[in-house]
């Protein structure tokens, strides 16, 4: 029988509770499955490679990889993929716009790509003096759904079901409001007010989020550009 190769592990924290959680590299068929799927583009496919990487990578605490935040689940996946393949990615970055064409490399560090967050940030919201809300952050199955709120082009009924989805309690200075339909809970948001609404949708304007800023100066006209990274893909070149 051929000798057991020992696995390194490693440890990084929650951005959202900042609960240790200890992972490990992927294994070269777990690479295998992962990159098949990104060759598909299809994007439950990519989910899915992405989370069985995570359930096969990550020792998993109080929480579990599918009820983890989102920005949870893309930071994780960050961390691995740099443990596993290599923590700098090569970009061939073009100008925005402009007559020059030249293409400048550059290289990325991932370790160096931090989680951006409002510490302002609480996800109990008061919306009159004795009437609040608390909120949950939305898990990867859950996040799409709320991708562009302020859209004015998204469907309402959709981002009031997203938001409803969402809603882990109300509560009043009498009571505690936690076993409740879904529809009940769209008819409460339907009664808000516009400044009350707006309330909740800050908070998710405000979760935190996989981003990063790159400058550079183009080698060949010298002119300074600005690229913003946000969300997991976009780490990947």
């Amino acid at each position: 029988m051929l000798p057991n190769l020992q696995v390194p592990e490693f440890k990084t924290q929650l951005p959202s509770t900042g609960e240790d959680i200890y992972f490990r590299p992927f294994l070269v068929k777990e690479e295998k499955n992962l990159l098949l799927s990104l060759e598909s583009n299809d994007n439950d496919e990519i989910q899915n490679a992405i989370m069985n990487v995570l359930t096969s990578c990550v020792k998993t605490g109080k929480t579990s990889i599918e009820n983890m935040a989102f920005f949870d689940v893309e930071y994780l996946f960050l961390q691995i993929r740099s443990k596993s393949v290599n923590n700098i990615v090569k970009f061939n970055l073009k100008h925005g716009s402009g007559d020059c064409d030249h293409v400048t490399p550059y290289e990325l560090n991932l370790d160096d790509i931090k989680m951006s967050r409002d510490e302002k940030t609480d996800n109990k919201i008061m919306l009159t003096d004795t009437v609040g809300v608390v909120l949950a952050y939305p898990s990867i199955s859950k996040a799409q759904s709320l991708v562009g709120l302020v859209n004015v082009d998204s469907n309402v009924d959709q981002i009031f079901k997203a938001l409803a989805n969402n809603i882990d309690y109300v509560f009043d200075t009498d009571n505690v409001y936690d076993d409740v339909t879904l529809e009940d809970k769209i008819s409460f948001l339907e009664q808000l007010t516009k400044k009350q609404f707006d309330k909740i949708i800050g908070f998710y304007n405000s979760m935190p989020s996989l981003q990063h800023t790159i400058e550079y100066v183009c080698e060949k006209c010298s002119k300074p550009e600005t690229i913003e990274l946000k969300g997991l893909a976009s780490f990947f070149g």
